[in-house]
């Protein structure tokens, strides 16, 4: 079973492999953004107030600081493939620790009569 981001990744893979469909699209898209701009959703920079201007600036700005910085963390991120102490077993398991004190109690006071 695939994940819906799985999907939309292998849809968009298949879409870009074909020039004349990856062309198709970026046209679409294209004349969406300035469909946008006829209908005064979106107003290019240079429509803008100055302090407009500075404003969406200063947002792309923390954008690419925060894209930046998340890159870094998904750099820096240690999987187990990476660390050799991962591929051998740990060598007492709390499982096991219980199990053997209770195994030894049972013995104790069987044996000995204690309890």
């Amino acid at each position: 079973m695939m994940s819906a981001a799985e999907k939309q990744r292998r849809y968009r893979a298949r879409r870009d492999a074909d020039p004349s469909r990856r062309a198709q699209y970026l046209e679409k898209q294209r004349e969406a953004w300035y469909r946008l701009i006829r209908l005064g959703n979106v107003k290019p920079i240079a429509e803008l107030s100055e302090s407009e201007k500075q404003s969406k600036r200063d947002k792309w700005r923390k954008a690419q600081q925060r894209r930046r910085q998340r890159k870094r963390m998904l750099e820096n991120i240690i999987t187990p493939a990476d660390r050799p102490e991962f591929d051998q077993p740990p060598e007492e398991t709390r499982y096991k620790v219980t199990f053997m004190s209770f195994k030894m109690l049972f013995f104790n006071i069987v044996y000995f009569g204690m309890l």
